[in-house]
């Protein structure tokens, strides 16, 4: 609001000069034989370098965690395939009696389902076997981001004219400014996973009888027998695998990146006026010195969903837990930076004491390094800056 205003005094300063071309325009106060003062204040606007932010993040794969799954063989009910053992199975059974030890045969066994014979050959299925197998991947997309450092800033600057005739002055200049400016940024740049799936693993054991004609099932024999004779031990033995459950942990970051600075700039430098009728064309270098006081922080979160589920099917349950991670990174500090300006500017007076003013100007400063845990930055301070203000002259 207060830029718009001196603006506004400006543009209508301006237009009644030009309103007024045609008639007589009241004398400019005489050139002083000495020098005199002048003080300005008003607002300008500072666009300088841009933050240059390279995004790094705290959270890695490995803080997902995922529960380590069972791997068992589960022969325990059936035994081994290459020894003599008393075999239970879900359709059935195979035991050792007196004689297995001595000719492998058993008359100890049994069979529940005439589906179990193919031919020669009768299966039995058993075991309760388990394996995990597990998958995991992660991506960190490039993080990095810039954004334009601008604001407005008050000034206040302060002249020694001394006038050499009536249209050429020249003096010294000093000046001060403050501003007050910041740049944030919101990002998810990691995201990561890992499962498991569990299995269920079962076995079919095949034996052989033969040219015998076994028993129509339900069969069960004995061990003191008689009976027909089978093989105690299978020829052969085939694992088969089931879904039987499983595990997703998944999980994203949330970044939120920010950098403010207060920067107050002293400059001290020659000047020099061109003046004709109200208006007068006045330009300055100099020297300047620069003292910035920053804050930049890094806030993080990681977002993690863990799910677990049950075998696959119209009954199938589970459960989803969230849970998260924060970090938090700060840097701060206080820099002086010498520097370099040149600004222009063009005046009118109002009357013999009061005037009013436009200008630009650039600076030319240094540059601040951040370090923000795994995050880094540079901001560059030099810019150009636009500005109006009002003059007193004593």
């Amino acid at each position: 609001m207060h830029r718009l205003t001196l603006f506004s005094v400006i543009f209508a300063a301006t237009l009644s000069s030009f309103a007024h071309a045609g008639t007589p325009e009241a004398p400019a106060p005489a050139a002083k034989s000495g020098g005199y003062w002048r003080i300005s204040g008003g607002l300008m606007h500072r666009s300088l370098g841009d933050v240059e932010w390279i995004t790094g993040s705290r959270s890695t794969l490995d803080m997902l965690l995922i529960g380590s799954g069972s791997n068992t063989a589960g022969i325990d009910a059936i035994g081994p395939a290459d020894a003599y053992a008393d075999r239970t199975y879900r359709n059935g059974f195979v035991f050792r009696d007196n004689g297995t030890e001595f000719n492998g045969d058993t008359w100890n066994w049994g069979y529940n389902d005439s589906a179990q014979v193919s031919g020669s050959t009768l299966s039995f299925i058993g075991g309760n076997g388990t394996a995990a197998t597990f998958s995991q991947s992660e991506n960190y997309e490039y993080g990095g981001w810039s954004s334009d450092l601008d604001g407005t800033a008050p000034y206040m600057q302060i002249e020694w004219i001394m006038p050499v005739d009536e249209s050429l002055s020249w003096g010294w200049q000093g000046g001060l400014s403050f501003m007050s400016a910041g740049v944030a940024n919101r990002l998810s740049p990691f995201s990561a996973n890992k499962s498991r799936t569990d299995w269920a693993i079962s076995y079919t054991d095949a034996y052989e009888f033969g040219d015998s004609i076994p028993p129509m099932a339900p069969y069960a024999g004995s061990l003191n027998g008689p009976g027909m004779l089978l093989t105690n031990m299978p020829f052969s033995r085939t694992a088969s695998q089931v879904i039987s459950g499983s595990e997703l942990v998944g999980a994203t970051n949330d970044i939120h990146a920010a950098f403010d600075v207060n920067l107050w700039s002293l400059s001290l430098g020659p000047v020099i006026e061109f003046r004709r009728g109200p208006f007068s064309l006045v330009a300055s270098t100099g020297l300047t010195l620069n003292i910035a006081n920053w804050d930049a922080e890094q806030n993080e979160t990681l977002r993690i969903t863990n799910a677990i589920a049950g075998p696959p099917g119209p009954n199938q349950v589970g459960a989803t837990t969230f849970s998260e991670r924060r970090f938090r990174d700060r840097d701060n500090g206080t820099d002086v930076f010498p520097g370099f300006f040149m600004q222009a500017a063009l005046q009118r007076e109002l009357n013999g004491r009061w005037s009013v003013n436009v200008f630009g100007r650039y600076d030319w400063t240094g540059t601040v390094e951040v370090e923000v845990g795994p995050s880094s930055a540079e901001v560059s301070l030099s810019g150009w800056s636009i500005g109006a203000g009002l003059g007193y002259r004593f």
